[in-house]
């Protein structure tokens, strides 16, 4: 598990592809590389405002 950098909302990375899973487990949609680092987001919208300004977000 790790946080969307965006919201912090808990995401399961390793499954990305789709928002809801089983049990109600949320998914990652969206990824990024930045810095050599891969960041996973809850939703593209996250992707979106990560890429337009990753060192505001990047580390949190």
């Amino acid at each position: 598990m790790t946080d969307c950098p965006v919201c912090d909302n808990e995401i399961e990375e390793t499954t990305p592809g789709s928002e809801e899973g089983y049990g109600g487990e949320s998914y990652a949609p969206a990824q990024t590389e930045f810095d050599d680092e891969i960041y996973y987001f809850c939703c593209s919208d996250h992707k979106e405002s990560f890429e337009a300004a990753p060192e505001e977000y990047a580390g949190s």
